[in-house]
């Protein structure tokens, strides 16, 4: 992949739509390809947690065990929890096509972000965002559940 679609995809995604080009450039140098076929466990829960991907192509089921917790897709980011604090993954990613991803290290991450401020700002939006889904669906599932 060349180092232009890099930045192209990282500012097509939420986190990186602020974020100036020039500054992508630099991101995109150090993303890794990864490339999965269907049915394939990009990590699963409790494994040791480095990294984060972006999905350039295909779709991620992210689930805990049976269990389907979303379904994540191009221009979406995976494992971003586990990149901020090293904490063990709490839940397993499992492609359901051909997937696409570009891989970024921790310590690449840190450095960035010590010269990036609109990249942590794009990362906390998504979190914000992912548990307001998350707050969400608790309160309808409790809304919908009869009392005894």
């Amino acid at each position: 992949m060349l180092l232009i679609e890099k930045v192209l995809i990282l500012k097509s995604s939420e986190i990186f739509q602020n974020t100036a080009e020039t500054e992508l450039v630099e991101l995109a140098a150090i993303l890794e390809e990864t490339y999965l076929e269907p049915n394939i466990t990009l990590f699963s829960k409790g494994d040791p947690g480095n990294c984060m991907y972006f999905i350039f192509n295909g779709t991620l089921r992210i689930h805990d065990g049976e269990h389907t917790l979303a379904v994540l897709g191009e221009n979406e980011i995976v494992g971003e929890l586990s990149v901020l604090d090293s904490e063990s993954r709490s839940a397993s990613a499992t492609t359901l096509e051909e997937c696409l991803l570009l891989k970024l290290e921790q310590e690449a991450f840190y450095e960035i972000l010590m010269t990036n401020a609109d990249i942590l700002k794009g990362i906390l939006k998504t979190l914000c965002k992912r548990l307001r889904v998350i707050n969400k669906k608790s309160t309808t599932m409790a809304n919908s559940t009869p009392l005894k």
